[in-house]
């Protein structure tokens, strides 16, 4: 025969449901921080590589990337991602 369930049993069921509603929605922000760092450090990769092959064209310009240009960039790569 099936034990009924006792008010504290209840109350348990409740707050484990919680914690894994809670749980199930970490990973959902973690990875957009993920995501985005990864647009930072693509922007980053594509902006030296830019700033190296202009070096190489005409030996004048420095290699000088800002941390807004890669900022800016990456926001593009991010908006162009989840575009629908």
């Amino acid at each position: 025969m099936p034990k009924k369930k006792t008010e504290e049993q209840e109350v348990q069921a409740d707050e484990l449901m919680d914690q894994l509603t809670i749980a199930m929605q970490a990973p959902q922000e973690s990875n957009l921080v993920d995501v985005r760092m990864q647009m930072l450090s693509l922007a980053k990769d594509i902006l030296e590589r830019n700033a190296a092959l202009q070096w190489e064209q005409d030996k004048t310009k420095g290699l000088t990337i800002t941390v807004e240009e890669i900022i800016e960039e990456a926001k593009k790569l991010l908006s162009f991602i989840l575009e629908e």
